[in-house]
């Protein structure tokens, strides 16, 4: 019990009667002098605390040249090549991808946050701290009609976080596919191999997806891919980072950083939408390589050239 005395700083310990036979220890009693309202103990226990954080550091070894057969992908689950007849999955191995993936443009990344755009030194960096993650897994989409060709089938980037096989759930952390290929069955393939993996190969129960609010083509394409909205979660995303705001003060305060989220569960891919994906990989698919040709003849000059 402590008594204090509204006249004075200082508040003595009291220890009360005990029954006969038991003593008190032969201690004299503590006087703890506050200052401020704070006792000076809990001041010195405070300055004790041990905290040793570091500010994340760059990785020393980026893995620019590291073969594929050599690549480490450090995931905490197992993974094989995923692909249908068009598409195939594949782990992000920068000196196999990296050229494709500088070729997405800046304002692909909008909508990611921290991410991009990049050069290829802040790529390279990014690629590394989600490989060093275990429950992160970076994969590249591949056309097969134009790799077929002998020539960089790079789709785009798919990219899970936060994996975790104890809650055995994902996240859908990343999503960036090359403009040429919207309105193809590229995206369409690509969600449907990998979601049957986490459902099927994987036996994960719930898979979420989440954008920016602003952000409509990719909520419609998650809506499509069955995907059922859950909410908004306010400020989820934080704030827009500089390098990133651009034009009126105004209209870059009313960019919101709210985040809409969706899932998909295991009972929602088995009753449902593993058909209804099914369906949709079984549609005729668009010849990609004269997507690719009629590219290259504006590049070459024979359209509008990219450089006029």
């Amino acid at each position: 019990m402590v008594f204090t005395n509204n006249n004075s700083t200082e508040a003595v310990a009291y220890q009360q009667p005990l029954p006969n036979g038991i003593s008190h220890n032969k201690t004299k009693p503590k006087v703890i002098t506050s200052r401020n309202g704070h006792d000076q103990e809990d001041a010195r226990e405070n300055e004790e605390i041990l905290n040793l954080y570091q500010p994340e550091t760059i990785p020393q070894t980026l893995h620019a040249n590291t073969p594929p057969k050599l690549y480490d992908i450090n995931f905490v689950f197992p993974f094989h090549i995923l692909e249908t007849d068009h598409v195939r999955l594949e782990p992000f191995v920068p000196s196999k991808h990296l050229s494709g993936f500088l070729k997405l443009p800046a304002e692909s990344w909008t909508h990611f946050g921290e991410l991009g755009p990049y050069t290829q030194q802040t790529a390279l960096e990014d690629i590394e701290s989600f490989r060093i993650d275990p429950r992160c897994l970076l994969l590249a989409v591949i056309d097969k009609q134009v790799e077929k060709l002998g020539r960089d089938g790079f789709a785009g980037v798919y990219g899970l976080i936060e994996m975790n096989d104890e809650f055995m759930h994902a996240i859908f952390g990343l999503i960036n596919i090359l403009p040429i290929y919207h309105c193809t069955h590229i995206n369409t393939h690509a969600m449907s191999l990998i979601l049957r993996y986490l459902f099927e190969d994987l036996s994960l129960i719930r898979v979420q997806y989440d954008a920016v609010t602003h952000n409509t083509p990719s909520i419609n394409s998650a809506k499509k891919f069955g995907f059922r909205e859950e909410g908004i979660c306010r400020n989820f995303n934080g704030l827009v980072p500089l390098h990133k705001k651009v034009g009126d003060p105004k209209e870059r305060k009313s960019r919101s950083q709210d985040m809409w989220v969706a899932s998909m569960t295991d009972w929602d891919w088995f009753n449902g939408v593993k058909g209804e994906m099914e369906g949709k990989v079984r549609r005729t698919v668009v010849d990609t390589t004269l997507l690719m040709s009629d590219m290259a003849e504006k590049a070459d000059g024979h359209g509008h050239s990219k450089h006029h």
